[in-house]
């Protein structure tokens, strides 16, 4: 009589596992499921079920952006390009091959004319206060103005209403970061001096246009042709053309001024001691002929030494004169030579085509935000949801509630 299946089984006992040896546990299907698995049927079932939550926000920024678009403001860049040119300033020789060391036995160094400016800092001296106060008290013609105006008053002029609504919607940070900064500003420091060597203060009026005008100007260098690229964005094109030609003047004027402060000085120096030199000549002169004068026949031996120092006196007197005088003629010419340190490649044109906005650019940007912060935003309201089924995220979430929502609130939400 064969067994029954029952009696193969004791009470309690538990089914064998497979031949395989592998608990049931760590079997596919077997176990409970991971919670923390995602698959991409329910990243689509998320955005399935909030897409009306997605086309919204999609639309809105879409909205945003072309709006965005079309009132942005129009600018064009206009360029221009300079040579930087390296002048190597002669230190130690005078006029003629002279040493250095000739007139120092009369107690006179004139040193070297090196100016200290390199080629590189030329963009810095470009966007320099100095350069910059010049530009904003010249005058243009805005199109967005019935006259010519210098920058300074077309900065400081009350705004339209267009620009008055993008003041306080879109451009409010800007606002409000620029009245908070003017609030808590300090007296404006010097820019550039006088002939007479004194500070020139620039008055809040001009601060705002040097703030204003900074952000329109760039320079680029480019090391292997040796060009300097000067940049200015403007609100029209012959606007930016004249900008960028004002910039270039004062610029290129600026830089004569550096290289050849050193030579005016050295120059301002000799002149002083030529006349100085001239008047000591004269008198060395006048005594001398007084003196002959007096004694047109010396016996004694005083009287002939005596006129013999002056006479001496005179040859010191014109070799000094004479070299300072070769050496005035040669510092003008320095300084004459020294004038073109900057030669213009290309002179500044009205730009054709506008260098901002760009309008498709813009859109898109928009739009790829709008659909970020949807989907985001899909996934925050699934979460929230599926947090209310659970119990224990349901506690968590109404304590988020009440620490972060006031009271008043608490209904609406």
């Amino acid at each position: 009589m064969s067994p029954s299946p029952d009696a193969n089984h004791s009470d309690g006992a538990e089914d064998p596992p497979p031949g395989d040896g592998v608990p049931d546990a760590e079997r596919p299907g077997y176990g409970p499921p991971r919670e923390d698995e995602v698959s991409l049927l329910d990243i689509l079932l998320v955005l399935a079920r909030h897409k009306t939550l997605i086309v919204r926000t999609v639309l809105v920024f879409a909205l945003l952006g072309v709006t965005y678009a079309l009132l942005a403001p129009e600018e064009y860049t206009s360029e221009a390009r300079v040579v930087r040119e390296a002048q190597t300033d002669g230190g130690g020789d005078l006029p003629g091959g002279i040493s250095s060391g000739a007139l120092s036995g009369f107690g006179i160094n004139l040193g070297g004319s090196a100016s200290g400016l390199t080629p590189a800092a030329f963009p810095d001296v470009l966007t320099s206060r100095e350069v910059r106060l010049a530009v904003v008290r010249d005058t243009f013609r805005f199109p967005d103005a019935e006259r010519p105006m210098t920058f300074v008053d077309y900065a400081n002029r009350p705004p339209g209403v267009v620009g008055y609504v993008l003041d306080y919607t879109l451009w409010l940070p800007w606002t409000l970061k620029g009245k908070l900064g003017q609030a808590i500003s300090e007296s404006p420091a010097p820019a550039g001096t006088t002939a007479t060597g004194k500070p020139l203060i620039p008055s809040t009026e001009e601060n705002e246009a040097l703030e204003a005008v900074g952000g329109m100007i760039s320079a680029s260098v480019d090391e292997e042709t040796g060009l300097m690229t000067i940049s200015v964005t403007a609100g029209g094109p012959q606007l930016a053309s004249s900008l960028t030609e004002s910039f270039l003047n004062h610029f290129t004027e600026r830089v004569r001024t550096i290289r050849t402060e050193k030579v005016r000085e050295r120059l301002s120096f000799v002149e002083e001691r030529f006349q100085e030199a001239e008047r000591e000549l004269d008198t060395a002169e006048d005594e001398l002929a007084q003196f002959l004068e007096r004694n047109q026949n010396p016996t004694t031996a005083t009287l002939q030494f005596r006129r013999d120092r002056l006479r001496r006196q005179v040859s010191f007197k014109e070799q000094l004169y004479s070299e300072l005088q070769s050496q005035l003629t040669q510092t003008r010419l320095d300084l004459q030579r020294q004038q073109p340190v900057v030669t213009v490649v290309e002179e500044p044109v009205p730009p054709m085509q506008r260098s901002a906005p760009k309008r498709t650019q813009i859109v898109l940007i928009f739009l790829a935000i709008g659909g970020v912060l949807g989907i985001g935003g899909a996934f925050a309201q699934s979460y929230i949801e599926n947090s209310e089924e659970d119990s224990e995220e349901r506690e968590k979430l109404e304590e988020v509630k009440e620490r972060l929502i006031p009271e008043r609130w608490h209904a609406s939400v």
